[in-house]
């Protein structure tokens, strides 16, 4: 019985925390914007972590991807997947790129 608990209690579960979306305002038509995605991960293994810029790290991706226009009507999600004793922590960012 106990080795059925522990094993039962072994399971993954994944959960979003956060679905954040900006204004979303439109100058130009959309089909003239550029849809823009990143994503970056953070491991946290018995609650001890040495990456803590990972949503630093995806915005930076996000706008590394639209160089010389702007970044508008963005998406931002935070959700993590729990495993046995670690779990990953993940954003995702979604926009659109205007020149």
């Amino acid at each position: 019985l106990a080795l059925a608990a522990t094993l039962l209690g072994m399971g993954c579960t994944h959960s979003v925390h956060l679905n954040h979306t900006s204004d979303f305002v439109l100058v130009k038509p959309l089909s003239e914007h550029r849809t823009i995605e990143s994503t970056a991960e953070q491991t946290v293994v018995f609650g001890f972590s040495k990456h803590t810029g990972y949503a630093d790290e995806a915005h930076q991706q996000l706008m590394n991807q639209c160089p010389s226009g702007s970044v508008m009507n963005t998406l931002c999600k935070f959700f993590h997947s729990i495993n046995f004793f670690h779990w990953t922590n993940t954003v995702y960012m979604k926009g659109y790129c205007s020149k």
